[in-house]
């Protein structure tokens, strides 16, 4: 009897879901729908213009525009029309490129990339080889950068590609193939290759391989850059129709001008429209194919979209490109994509061949795109529900910090640019995920480490070592993993000591400068010593509060972060912290003397010392973080 429940229970299961996916979603039901989300969302998160794009079963559902693409000219958005920067999402077009010349057998994705690069010098610390198959799983072993660099917001200083690689190559911080770290320049690596096997410029590439195959006719990787380029740029007729970008400052609409992309563009410089991106996941979900052009063979397609790589064992992994996440149950491949201005996000899933393509023109739209396509799933495609959450059985073992592995390791954005996770029980002992400015509490799950999302159901495990000492959470993003690191590694915690260092040097300058006549020492070197420690603690305020006015003005205007990094103020600031540096360690030099002080009372030298601790600890903070690192 049992037996026969469970086959009934199975076979009902089994047409549910075949009914579930088979459906046809109500065009008129779409569109309120995604009118009701988008227009709530654009008023409270201040979004000044969106497009959206959803295709089923290799036909186009939904293509519009909301909003407004240029707020003084009075240009709204349409989605047949108006041109938006995907950013990121433009990696899926270069991978596409990569697997249309491994189909060809010009490209083997696991021959190591110098061996096509012969003419470019790419310096890395580790001797094992860097392959495509590693560039698509974003595991070549490069740190993260980008401030400075990534951006540009005037055209003729838009680099070329091969020149932006030369001069913004991220250092190797770990063997290729090991843990993934989300790389830009990795991914214009690829393009770069694309282009020396081909023979013809990315854009040329994209133009005569992607985007006219599929009649993307709206669509491109040039920008209006300068006469600097070699090719040519955007077409002026696309250029007047590219959506301005926005932040909300002050309570108004800011314009940001062209963001240029151009210098890495395979990772990021799309133009496009809602309904060109239609096109490309309608090949994608056919296996390659759009109406009488197969932009990929059924076979080279079912690999690209294939899982290649995990962190570990039942988290979202990387196909080739393509970002695995499970959306409502349902497992998703895609990208997401930002600028200064543009936020992003193309969603595939193959199962319910449905695509989703939003993406926003202002600095609101993160919270704009956050859970849309999850709810349109959810309610067109229902399925299980995220279970009740439970306690696990030793919460402090996975209580601590963790920080990403997508971070600068080696230059001063250190000091700046972090991803960090806090997990911590709540009075009930259950867990609970601090990320973004963001709290979740994790549901346990079967297996070793293993919980889930209790908003959203994703996926997280903590990954311990031999001993059983959790090292690692993998988290839903599978482009990154949070190493587990102490305080003395927690850029918070130095960040709190700087804080807490710059009080008591303020607080040892006042008691110098208003505080009681004291005897001075008998001995000259003592005096030296002690006018040495009151200039180093002077000359570290002095640091801070420049690197504060160098750093302020990018809270307001994330743009600056990438078009004037780093301000004068920031540089003066490090300038002045070597000298600090230098007057620190002299401090240090002369602390022998010192002790031997007989005019000092004991408590006076241990002042003194303790003020000489905190400008060694001070000096050790900002080597931690790169500080004497000059960016140009």
């Amino acid at each position: 009897m049992n037996l026969m429940r469970g086959v009934l229970c199975g076979l009902l299961v089994w047409l549910w879901a075949g009914v579930a996916m088979g459906a046809a979603i109500d065009r008129q039901d779409l569109e309120a729908f995604v009118d009701g989300f988008v227009k709530a969302r654009m008023e409270a998160h201040r979004v000044a213009g969106v497009t959206v794009a959803v295709v089923k079963d290799d036909e186009l559902l939904l293509a519009k525009g909301f909003g407004s693409a240029d707020l003084e000219a009075g240009r709204p958005v349409v989605a047949e029309q108006t041109l938006f920067r995907p950013g990121s999402i433009s990696k899926l077009f270069t991978w596409t490129a990569v697997m249309q010349l491994v189909e060809q057998g010009r490209l083997d994705l696991d021959a190591d990339i110098r061996d096509t690069l012969t003419d470019f010098p790419l310096a890395t610390l580790y001797p094992a080889p860097i392959t495509l198959r590693q560039l698509m799983a974003h595991t070549p072993g490069f740190e993260d950068t980008a401030m400075g660099h990534l951006f540009e917001d005037d055209p003729d200083a838009v680099l070329s590609l091969r020149d932006y690689l030369r001069r913004h190559a991220p250092a190797q911080v770990r063997p290729p193939g090991t843990w993934p770290a989300y790389s830009n320049y990795g991914v214009a690596l690829a393009g770069l290759v694309v282009a020396k096997v081909s023979g013809m410029s990315w854009e040329a590439y994209a133009e005569r391989h992607l985007l006219g195959p599929l009649g993307m006719q709206d669509s491109t990787f040039r920008e209006p850059w300068g006469p600097q380029r070699e090719q040519a740029p955007m077409a002026p007729a696309l250029r007047e129709r590219v959506s301005e970008g926005y932040q909300w400052v002050e309570g108004a609409f800011r314009p940001g001008g062209f963001t240029f992309v151009g210098g890495i563009g395979p990772a990021g410089s799309l133009s496009t429209t809602a309904t060109d991106m239609a096109r490309f996941m309608r090949a994608h979900l056919n296996e390659g194919r759009l109406g009488d052009v197969q932009l990929l063979s059924p076979q080279t397609a079912r690999e690209m979209q294939r899982t290649h790589y995990q962190v570990a064992p039942g988290q979202p992994g990387m196909a080739h490109g393509f970002i695995e996440s499970e959306i409502a149950g349902y497992r998703a491949i895609g990208h997401g994509g930002g600028t200064v201005h543009f936020i992003s996000d193309l969603q595939l899933i193959p199962e319910l061949e449905l695509g989703v393509f939003v993406s926003t023109n202002s600095n609101g739209g993160q919270a704009l795109i956050r859970g849309f396509v999850e709810q349109l799933v959810r309610r067109y495609f229902p399925n299980e529900a995220p279970a009740a959450a439970t306690a696990p059985d030793d919460p402090a073992r996975y209580a601590g910090d963790y920080l990403s592995t997508r971070r600068p390791y080696t230059t001063v954005e250190a000091l700046l640019n972090h991803d960090m996770a806090s997990v911590h029980p709540d009075r009930d002992g259950r867990l609970v995920l601090s990320r973004r400015g963001r709290q979740v509490r994790l549901v346990q799950a079967p297996g070793e480490g293993h919980f889930r999302q209790a908003d959203s159901g994703e996926s997280l495990r903590f990954l311990a070592d031999e001993s059983g000492a959790v090292t690692h959470l993998a988290v839903p993003e599978p482009i990154m993993v949070m190493e587990r690191v102490g305080p003395l590694a927690n850029p918070r915690w130095r960040l709190a000591f700087l804080g807490l260092a710059g009080g008591m040097f303020v607080a040892t300058l006042v008691v110098a400068l208003v505080g009681r006549e004291r005897p001075p020492a008998r001995r000259a070197v003592v005096r030296w010593a002690a006018r040495l420690t009151l200039l180093a603690a002077g000359l570290w305020l002095v640091s801070m509060g420049l690197a504060l006015a160098g750093v302020l003005p990018i809270t307001q205007d994330v743009g600056l972060a990438f078009f004037d990094f780093p301000p004068p103020a920031f540089v003066a600031a490090q300038g002045v912290a070597m000298l600090a540096g230098a007057a620190s360690l002299g401090a240090l030099a002369l602390l022998v003397p010192v002790l031997g002080e007989e005019g000092w009372s004991r408590g006076r030298r241990l002042r003194h010392v303790g003020l000489v601790v905190v400008l060694l600890l001070t000096l050790l903070t900002i080597w931690q973080f790169n500080g004497f690192v000059l960016m140009g």
